[in-house]
């Protein structure tokens, strides 16, 4: 049995479940962090040294934190999934846009961060907005043709990056973001997932938040 530590509602946490319905894995998830606090309870810290969520345990003993290499681990432990592609260059491809998957987070993070403050500065909701899209259009570009970030099949890469893309696509409205049409596509794949649905859908910002709001 895997044990995710970490409340559902979190990024890190939820690609860690989606990763984990994709492979077909039946894990136990454990809220944690937040609201819940335990980040700095001892037993934490020896699973996850920087009090971080998510982490997992196993009833084997096996634990690990970061949500990327957890991703990592089930991929390569479930590889009747096809989240690892078989290709070896195409793996590597795989894991360098799993690396940049922290760009569009950051990114996105400072969207939200933008338009929840009590008092939004338009200006800086513009910059950020604008900021945003620029490193977006990366994905855009990539996702051009493509039904996945590596081709016809879900992957890692994508596992890594949709719930930082999920997160744009709760943008409030009134921000006017630009179309990304094969970031819109994509996206929308993914909602047909039940796992995402179940996982990010339902968990991670469920409803936009609107500004002033």
């Amino acid at each position: 049995m895997i044990t995710v530590w970490g409340r559902s509602d979190s990024s890190a946490t939820a690609r860690v479940m989606w990763a984990a319905g994709e492979a077909g894995v039946s894990v136990e998830r454990r809220d944690w962090g937040g609201d819940f606090g335990g980040n700095d309870d001892p037993a934490f810290r020896a699973v996850s040294p920087p009090g971080r969520i998510p982490a997992i345990t196993t009833s084997t003993g096996f634990s690990l934190w970061e949500s990327a290499a957890i991703i990592r681990w089930l991929a390569s432990r479930h590889p009747q999934a096809g989240l690892w592609p078989e290709d070896p260059q195409a793996r590597w491809q795989a894991e360098a846009w799993m690396d940049w998957s922290a760009a569009p987070a950051r990114a996105v993070g400072a969207v939200r961060t933008a338009y929840r403050r009590s008092s939004p500065d338009p200006a800086e909701m513009a910059r950020s907005v604008a900021d945003a899209v620029d490193v977006l259009q990366v994905l855009e570009t990539r996702l051009a043709g493509r039904a996945f970030v590596m081709g016809r099949q879900l992957s890692v890469a994508d596992l890594a990056l949709g719930v930082a893309v999920h997160r744009w696509f709760r943008v409030p409205p009134e921000l006017e973001p630009p179309r990304l049409p094969a970031l819109a596509d994509w996206y929308a794949r993914l909602c047909e997932r039940p796992a995402f649905r179940e996982h990010v859908l339902e968990k991670v910002s469920v409803r936009p938040q609107r500004v002033g709001g």
